[in-house]
């Protein structure tokens, strides 16, 4: 008798239990939840952060960044060979990039050429200087880009450089440069094509053809 009475009291509990969940929705229905988003394989991910790094596209296909410029704003600094493409991605107008060392005597004698250069192009383009010091003269990279922001300075040079610690063959396989020889001037346009290249010396004849290369290369607003 009293097992029926309990027997009739459970199922009138859980008859109230059903109709509860049933009018409250308290439990998740068939398509309610969001479908989890796939995870990219690590590989990917990594070779997305390398490539927005250098300016590059995404191997995923997904749009590119824009380009965040690497370049120090002043002095010297030691990079490597990421460093060294991250600094040479020109940020959204065209960019001159010199190629120089302090042992070498025609690189410092065209500074102040250079400096002419940026005087009359404004700002209306980046400038950046590579230093090659560390494969002639070896040396602490800080100590030796101190003094390339040293030597710099004293032609009043007003952009910075960046000092490269890598092989010279890395760097003239990153650079696609055909002579192994300083100095070397390029001029960029904004996506990376080389506008005008002058192997050796800047001489004052120069010094117009580069300020030209660079307002047609886009720097003439």
């Amino acid at each position: 008798m009293i097992r029926s009475s309990l027997t009739r009291i459970a199922r009138v509990l859980l008859t109230g239990v059903s109709k509860r969940v049933a009018t409250d929705g308290l439990f998740e229905q068939p398509g309610e939840r969001a479908p989890t988003e796939r995870m990219a394989p690590l590989a990917d991910k990594r070779a997305s952060v390398l490539a927005a790094s250098v300016g590059e596209r995404p191997t995923s296909g997904a749009p590119a960044r824009p380009a965040q410029s690497a370049r120090p704003a002043d002095g010297c600094v030691p990079v490597d060979l990421i460093g060294l493409k991250a600094a040479l991605v020109p940020s959204g107008r065209p960019l001159v990039v010199n190629h120089w060392a302090t042992w070498c005597d025609s690189c410092v004698d065209e500074l102040p050429r250079l400096v002419r250069a940026a005087a009359g192009i404004g700002a209306t383009a980046d400038f950046i200087g590579v230093s090659w010091d560390l494969f002639d003269h070896p040396g602490v990279p800080t100590k030796v880009a101190a003094k390339v922001a040293s030597v710099a300075a004293s032609s009043g040079v007003g952009f910075a450089s960046v000092l490269y610690t890598g092989t010279p063959a890395e760097l003239f396989e990153a650079c696609g440069l055909a002579a192994e020889v300083v100095p070397q001037t390029f001029v960029l346009t904004p996506d990376g094509a080389v506008a005008w290249h002058k192997e050796g010396i800047l001489t004052d004849d120069d010094v117009f053809p580069l300020i030209a290369a660079v307002k047609a290369a886009g720097g003439s607003t």
